[in-house]
């Protein structure tokens, strides 16, 4: 292609020249031929052969001097073209120089080709082009600079730049290869030569001649044409820019800048020059400075003065005043720079304090107009003319966290004078900085407020680049030995430190790697002077910084400027605390805080509404505060709120906006990267976070008394936005802030926690209300929260109680977060002391509130379970649980200690707080288990710490002396708790320590557990807890006598038998841990509680004796089974008795407490009745456990004295059940069981007490005769002659006998009575009077139904039917087995038993009770048949006289009589009369059988017979007879017979026993006939004969009288049936001759009684005329007496 173009080049050249240019034409001919002739293979080898023609750029030469333009153009194009191509002859370069020079005049194209050629002739011939070459090349181009047209101009002067930068970029290359270049020439430096080689020497002379023009002295090497000045410093500062190390590393170049440039710019800016020339040299200097400061730095000082001069106002425009801030904005933007400046001015003596004099420009400058930026109490938005969308949503953010109308004020001013307040992005920043406008031949119009965000920028970069340096230097390096060199470690510095906010894992390190490192320290560090430098900077400037920022966060700066400087500030005082600078630390920590909070102006105006009351938990609505990981409250969401709510009065609060947000961020930042290193600072922190919280505590409560301005929703949204935003970042903040402290080492955590508990203490305020600090020598902020009459706000009690809850949220945080610390590390290491001393003391504080003493109590507790749960797995958890129960314990103390004067005293709140700490204590026990190994002291310590007293029921001697025989055994006191609620925690611990985790608990532990139970049993709040707390000691019972050897228990007790020595014995060895003693006080304290006031609780703790001894029968030796009889089971006994005999001397006494006990008394000698039987065969000598029986029998005897039918129920119910165990008398001996029987007959002898109570005795007297079984069963012959004694009793039991309840003894017996007959029936009778005794006895319970009555008709008792029957049933098996016996007649027992059985029968009907069949009655007549048989016949054979058998002959008439009759009433059932007639005809029939003969016998009265034949005249009666109409049947039965009444015609009704009134008629006929005539039967005769002559009157009496009456009427059937009937049997009878006397005049043998009845038979005969069947059997009666007179019929 270049050859082509060439080609064609020349063939113009040809062309053109023919005519006009011979030699030009000859020589492009030349060349064209020579171009054929060569070949082309490439380009490269084509411009290479060219190079090597030097005569082919002849005609291009030439072309180039005729002054031709279209001629030059062709030659300057193709030179061009060459040059680009390296096709240039080396040898002719001047030429082709000097020919571009002579076509410099030509056009603007050649112009420009011109300057395309020369960049490339020194890039492809830079060896060639140097001395005058280059200095031609230079002014080729100076003198197009000057053409007139602008596009030549401007591309010459970058043209020129090129060039000069390549010269000096031919200075590098040289100076890389500087061994292999030799020096062509000296040059002057500071005085002394300096050896330069080729290229440096060009550079040399190139910059030389630039800084004299700028001078306006005239170049000595390159005869540059007049350039302008700007482009000549432009020049300067590519060179500078582009190659300033050059100027460090050449001694010539140097030497310029000292003498020539630096001089000429100090002199500059002291003049004033114009803007362009001005700005080129501020842009010179900032580049001299920031690279050659070293090189000259008194140059430097004296510019740099200057600078900080040009700052003030009067000095310089606002344009150079904003170019000396953009240079210092760049030198605070290098770290190295900033060291370096003031390393080398502010830190030498003599020198110029020049960083020192900037920052304080800054603070002059700052305050130079404070209506310009907005200056007021607190930052708030800039307003300006225009403002769009984004300012209206910042006004809104910052109108959230300001009262309404303080922000309108001073803006309202500015903007009526048509300016814009404040420092905005939007008018106070320029696009292109002020430095940047080399284009501008003017200043550019800038803000008013630019220069103050310079400052602010500033500000911003010397923070970040002290912290640049700084913060990489405070990390520990693993490996020392790898150091860095101070220039890494300054590129280290340029870096973006890492955030120190970064989440930090919990670890569990503590190291001293955690404390950041103190770069001051680092004395073998290569940049150690730098770390020197720094601390100094920061130490004198840092009032400047201070002054500066602290005018700017009052100032109106918009979101970018105000984070800017927060996090400027922040820098500053991270780099002053790594420094442990402590001064400007605090200082800017506490600018910081002040900031964070509403200022104190705001605050004072406050009203500061109505306080709720203390405990409204609306106060602590936010109380965990803004460092609360979990809950925050925000801000926005009271801005949702009615801005149209307005109270009585129009009140505004303060309220946390997003900049106090943001700065309450930035401190919690600084409080995260300088943790461990803060020491007293922490109370900066902690006091912002503390003012902080309330301020937002009160907004949030009275969001809606201030309404804001009017802006819309979107406004509304956007600046919520920003405030739970900013509340966000505060939460992430405050977490890492708690979350870093894990990691810090032991004494900066101490510290960090030392500050919060002040705070704690100082949270409070003293009793006059007024809050004043406690530490003068601690950093103080916010003094508006120390003084309140300075902030307004009311120092309440709940503002108090909210700063105290803030502290205490914080110091459980952190607790939380550093669990590991506090249990690994010693008390006083770690902070525990801290810790635990501050809560509990605030805890157990009355003054403060309840919900932050809650507080605290939680957090102390909640500590305790997360530590007891880390120390389950530590291998020093011995140390760490008796730390962390002691805590407990400490707490429960202290609450006791400020309430030790009365237990009135112990309020909700401390009740509360031991609650609190009661259920830690179960929470540790339950997490740790079995790993709990230490501690247990503490644990029982405050378990028994909910009791109101600490002495246990019998612990003092008063107790000892007055209980019954010295010993403790009266009733037990009751011991009261400090509350339920308490005792209720605790004994929920108890349980499960008892149910899980008794064998963690250790020997010397076990008896304070043992008081624990007894103290819960005792307590009489919870009758629940008292009952469960029995089965605890049970528990505890299993486990120790799992352990133990109980063999031991005599060896321990030894000698000791008194109950009082005992117990003392007992406790000591349990307090040292031996276990059989342990086991001991279990059952003792078990016996303790069986006198309780509580029923339930006495009757439980009975029962579990029992269970215990029940489930060690098979373990327990026969010597410490005795020895627990007499001292745990008697010891029952004898406190019962001892209660037993109290209760019934106190008339306060209620009948229930009465039968209470009794029943408690019962369970007590059950139980005691179960083990001894259980026992017995344990023991080996029967003598010692008859002695044990006889000392209770003694116990029993006291019973009787309390004259209680239940406690002797209870006594004989404990004998029966001993006593039926045993099947060898010998078991107890024949001494102990005649004992018991006096003991049992000895119970009636206190009768008489008996009866002033109103107990029931049914069960007592069971109970009793059940005992009587018992004894008898044992005793056998040795009771014989106590007996009758010991049956009496019995006999009273039943007498005196109570109704049973809801039961009846008609048809079976009552309990009682079923026993006495059932000891009856097992008596044996076979002794001497005992028979006799025995049928007596059944006599009288046989008729007790009838006599009981009789004896007390108005008392409700058991009817004895059943037992009459019963005694019936048994009566005649005795008296039949004894019925030969001849005593039993002689004494009365059979006479005694028939006059009780004849009762019943005589009774019959008339006694209603008859219960089911057979009735009473009937028993008793089956009975005395039973017995009447034998015995008679025993009687007859024996010839038995005397009294005794008379009355016993009288007792049968009775029988017989009492068979016959019956007293039917109305009531009676007919159903069951027939029934009855029936048998009693049967027994009758029976009965006459058995006596008819006997009954005729001498030995029988006249008058029983005559009684006999008179009951069965009575009975025959079938009609009853009117009015006398029967005369005196004793005296005179036949008096007036044939007296004939008045008749009637009424219908009498025959009797309901019509049959058993005709069986006696027959008996009475049967008695009158004639049998055997003797003696006997003579004598029943005559006795028979009155009746059955009057029997058989009655009848015709009857019919005379009322048959003539009633005419045709028929007389009543039964009238008519027995008038046949006795006229038949008359017929029939032949009559004993002996029985009836002779009629007068008459003499008959067999008839006489017809001749008795003759005068009324005519009399019917008469009558019954018309009565054919009536007359007939009258008629035949009649003949019969006619014969017996010796009449025959005609």
């Amino acid at each position: 292609m270049t050859a082509q173009i060439l080609a064609a080049e020349l063939g113009n050249l040809i062309q053109d020249s023919k005519r006009k240019n011979t030699e030009l034409r000859t020589a492009a001919e030349k060349a064209l031929q020579d171009l054929k002739s060569l070949p082309v293979t490439s380009e490269t080898q084509l411009t290479a052969d060219l190079s090597r023609r030097p005569h082919f750029i002849s005609p291009f030469l030439i072309a180039c001097s005729t002054h031709n333009a279209k001629f030059a153009s062709t030659g300057v194009s193709c030179l061009q073209r060459l040059s680009v191509a390296r096709g240039l002859p080396r040898e002719r370069l001047t030429e082709v120089l000097e020919a571009l020079k002579d076509s410099i005049s030509m056009s603007h194209d050649v112009q420009l080709k011109i300057l395309q050629a020369l960049p490339s002739l020194l890039q492809n011939y830079p060896t060639e082009i140097r001395g005058e070459l280059l200095s031609t090349a230079l002014q080729i181009c100076s003198a197009l600079q000057n053409a007139k047209n602008f596009a030549v101009s401007n591309t010459a002067a970058a043209t020129l730049q090129q060039l000069v930068i390549f010269v000096f970029d031919k200075v590098v290359s040289e100076d890389e290869k500087a061994l292999e270049i030799p020096t062509v020439a000296e040059v002057d430096s500071d005085g002394d030569s300096t050896s330069v080689r080729p290229a440096a020497h060009d550079a040399y002379k190139v910059f030389n001649d630039l800084n004299l023009l700028v001078t306006g002295e005239k170049p000595a090497f390159i005869r540059f044409s007049s350039i302008p000045s700007t482009s000549t410093l432009e020049l300067i500062e590519a060179i500078l820019s582009n190659h300033g190390q050059i100027m460090s590393t050449h001694a010539e170049q140097a030497q310029i800048l000292r003498t020539l440039l630096m001089p000429m710019i100090i002199r500059s800016l002291s003049d004033r020059l114009s803007f362009p020339i001005t700005l080129r040299i501020i842009r010179i200097l900032n580049l001299l400075i920031r690279n050659h400061l070293a090189i000259m730095p008194s140059e430097c000082e004296i510019a740099l003065g200057l600078l900080n001069h040009m700052l003030d106002p009067e000095a310089s425009p606002l344009w150079k005043r904003a170019l000396c801030l953009e240079v210092y904005r760049g030198i605070y933007s290098d770290p190295r720079l900033v060291l370096d400046i003031y390393g080398q001015f502010d830190e030498q003596e003599g020198k110029r304090c020049i960083l020192g004099d900037n920052l304080a420009a800054f603070v002059r400058l700052a305050t130079e107009k404070p209506a310009l930026i907005g200056l007021g109490q607190q930052s708030t938005v800039p307003i300006g003319r225009g403002d769009g969308k984004d300012a209206a949503s910042e006004q809104a953010a910052a109108e959230a966290g300001a009262l309404a109308g303080v922000i309108g004020g001073p803006v309202s001013e500015s903007n009526t004078a048509g300016h814009s307040t404040g420092i905005s992005t939007q008018w106070s920043s320029l696009k292109t900085p002020c430095m940047e406008h080399l284009d501008k031949t003017e200043p550019p119009a800038l803000p008013e407020t630019y220069v103050y965000s310079l400052v602010l920028t500033c500000i911003t970069n010397i923070s970040e680049s002290l912290a640049k340096f700084v913060l990489p230097l405070t990390v520990h390096h693993e490996n020392r030995s790898r150091k860095k060199s101070r220039t890494e470690e300054m590129s280290k510095a340029d870096a973006d430190a890492p955030s120190p906010t970064s989440g930090l894992s919990r670890s569990q390190s503590y190291r001293k790697k955690t404390i950041p490192v103190n770069p001051l320290t680092l004395t073998e560090h290569s940049a150690h002077p730098f770390i020197e430098t720094t601390s100094a900077l920061v130490t004198e400037c840092w009032p400047a910084v201070l002054a500066t920022c602290s005018t700017f966060l009052n100032a109106a700066l918009d979101a970018d400027f105000y984070r800017a400087l927060v996090r400027s500030i922040q820098k500053f005082t991270q780099v002053a605390g790594l420094l442990r600078l402590s001064t400007p630390r605090d200082a800017f920590l506490t600018t910081l805080g002040k900031a964070a909070v509403p200022p104190s102006l705001l605050l004072s105006g406050i009203v500061s509404p109505k306080t709720p009351t203390p405990e409204n938990p609306g106060v602590f609505s936010n109380a965990k505060g803004l460092l609360s990981v979990d809950s925050l409250v925000s801000q926005a969401s009271s801005m949702s709120l009615d801005k149209n709510r307005r109270p009585s009065h129009e009140v505004s609060m303060p309220a946390l906006g997003p900049r106090n947000l943001l700065c309450l961020r930035a401190l919690l930042n600084l409080a995260i990267a300088l943790g461990p290193t803060l020491q007293s600072a922490w109370s900066i922190i902690f006091e912002t976070l503390q003012v902080a919280d309330l301020v937002m505590a009160m907004s949030n409560q009275n969001s809606a008394r201030t309404p804001g301005p009017t802006r819309n929703r979107a406004d509304s949204d956007l600046s919520t936005e920003k405030v739970e935003a900013e509340t966000s970042a505060v939460q992430a903040a405050a977490r890492r802030l708690f979350e870093s402290t894990v990691d810090f080492p032991n004494e900066a955590f101490v510290e960090l926690l030392q500050a919060l508990c002040t705070l704690l203490n100082t949270g409070s305020a003293p009793e006059s209300g007024q809050r004043t600090p406690t530490n003068s020598g601690r950093p103080q902020i916010l003094h508006q929260r120390r003084m309140g009459s300075v902030s307004g706000i009311s120092l309440s009690t709940e503002s108090n109680a909210r700063d105290s809850a803030f502290a205490l949220n914080k110091i459980g945080e952190l607790a939380a977060l550093n669990e590991g610390r506090l249990s690994l590390y010693a008390p006083s290491e770690s902070g525990w002391d801290v810790f635990v001393t501050a809560l509990v003391r605030f805890s157990a504080d009355d003054r403060k509130t309840s919900s932050t003493r809650l507080l605290a109590a939680d957090i102390i507790s909640r500590t305790v379970k997360e530590i007891a749960e880390l120390s389950m797995s530590d291998e020093e958890r011995i140390e760490t649980q008796t730390r962390i129960l002691s805590a407990l314990q400490t707490q429960i103390e202290a609450l006791h200690h400020n309430d030790s004067n009365s237990d009135d005293s112990y309020n909700d709140t401390d009740i509360r707080i031991h609650q609190i700490a009661l259920e830690a204590l179960k929470d540790v026990i339950e997490q740790c288990g079995e790993s709990l190994v230490a501690g247990w002291g503490s644990v029982f310590d405050s378990l028994l710490s909910v009791f109101a007293s600490r002495d246990l029921p019998f612990e003092n001697e008063e107790q000892l002396n007055d209980a019954p025989n010295g010993q403790a055994n009266g009733s037990l006191q009751s011991v009261a708790v400090i509350s339920r609620q308490l005792a209720r925690s605790a004994f929920g611990t108890v349980q499960l320590v008892c149910s899980d985790f008794l064998a963690a608990v250790p020997d010397t532990s076990l008896s304070t557990l043992l008081e624990l139970l007894l103290r819960f049993c005792c307590q009489e709040e919870d009758l629940n807890m008292s009952l469960t707390t029995i089965t605890f000691f049970w528990n505890v019972s299993d486990f120790l006598h799992s352990r133990s050897n109980l063999s031991l228990l005599p060896s321990i007790l030894g000698s000791v038998r008194q109950q009082d020595e005992v117990r003392h014995t007992v406790q000591s060895h349990s307090k040292e841990g031996t276990i059989p003693a342990l086991w001991l006080q279990v059952l003792m304290n078990l016996s303790t509680v069986t006198t309780d006031n509580r029923a339930e609780l006495r009757n439980s703790a009975v029962q579990t004796v029992q269970r215990i001894f029940e489930n060690y029968v098979d373990r327990l030796s026969s010597e410490a089974w005795m020895l627990c009889l007499r001292t745990v089971l008697y010891g029952m006994v004898e406190s019962n008795l001892a209660v037993q005999n109290s209760i019934r001397g106190e008339s306060r006494r209620s009948a229930d407490d009465l039968v209470a006990w009794n029943e408690t008394t019962k369970t007590m000698l059950g139980s005691i009745s179960i083990l001894i039987s259980l026992y017995m065969e344990k023991v080996e000598d029967s003598s010692r456990l008859g002695e044990a029986w006889s000392d209770l029998l003694v116990y029993f005897q006291q019973y009787f004295l309390c004259g209680s039918h239940a406690l002797g129920s209870s006594v004989f119910t404990t004998m029966t059940s001993v006593l039926s165990r045993i099947d060898d008398p010998q078991q107890l001996g024949t001494s102990p069981l005649l004992k018991t029987a006096s003991v049992w007959k000895g119970y009636f002898s206190h009768s008489d007490t008996w009866r002033e109570g109103t107990e029931e005795n049914q069960e007592a007297f069971v109970a009793y005769a059940k005992a009587f079984k018992s004894i008898y069963r044992l005793s056998q012959k040795s009771l014989d002659p106590d007996l009758p004694s010991m049956l009496a009793n019995l006999e009273a039991c039943i007498i005196d006998s109570d109704e049973v309840a809801y039961s009846s003894d008609v048809d079976h017996m009552t309990p009682l009575q079923a026993q006495v007959m059932e000891c009856l029936s097992t008596v044996r009778s076979e002794s001497a009077g005992l028979p006799s005794f025995l049928i007596q006895l059944l006599g009288r319970f046989s008729v007790l139904p009838y006599t009981s009555l009789e004896a007390n008709p108005e008392k409700r008792g058991p009817t004895f039917i059943a037992l009459s029957k019963a005694s019936m049933g048994l009566l005649q098996s005795i008296t039949i087995k004894h019925i030969m016996e001849v005593d039993i007649y002689t004494s009365g027992a059979f006479l005694s038993a028939l006059g009780s059985l004849v009762k019943p029968i005589q009774e019959k009907y008339v006694w209603q009770r008859e219960g089911k069949p057979p009735t009473i009655w009937q028993k008793a007549t089956t009975t005395a048949l039973a017995i009447l048989e034998p015995g008679l016949a025993h009687i007859e054979s024996h010839d038995l006289k005397g009294e005794a058998v008379k009355g016993i002959w009288i007792q049968v008439v009775r029988i017989a009589s009492g068979i016959t009759r019956a007293q039917i009433s109305p009531d009676t059932p007919l159903t069951s009369v027939g029934k009855d007639e029936a048998f009693d005809m049967e027994a009758f029939t029976k009965l006459r059988d058995m006596i008819t003969i006997s009954l005729g016998s001498p030995m029988v009265p006249d008058t029983l017979r005559r009684a006999y034949t008179r009951n069965l005249f009575e009975t025959s009666i079938i009609h009853e007879a009117v009015a006398g109409e029967i005369p005196n049947l004793a005296t005179a039965p036949l008096e007036d017979l044939y007296k004939v009444r008045f008749g009637h015609t009424n219908s009498v009704e025959p009797t309901l026993r019509v049959d058993m009134a005709y069986v006696c008629l027959s008996e009475l006929i049967s008695l009158v006939s004639v049998h055997d005539s003797s003696p006997a039967r003579v004598k029943l005769a005559q006795a028979a004969a009155p009746y059955l002559i009057l029997r058989a009157a009655l009848p015709l009496r009857g019919y005379i009288a009322d048959h003539p009456l009633r005419g045709r009427m028929p007389a009543p059937e039964s009238q008519r049936r027995e008038l046949l009937y006795v006229l038949a049997q008359l017929r029939r009878l032949k009559s004993e001759p002996l029985a009836i006397p002779d009629a007068p005049g008459v003499q008959s043998t067999y008839k006489k009684h017809l001749h008795r009845m003759y005068p009324l038979l005519v009399q019917a005969t008469k009558v019954a005329r018309n009565d054919g069947e009536v007359f007939a059997h009258l008629t035949g009666l009649t003949e019969m007496v006619g014969d017996e007179f010796g009449l025959e019929d005609e």
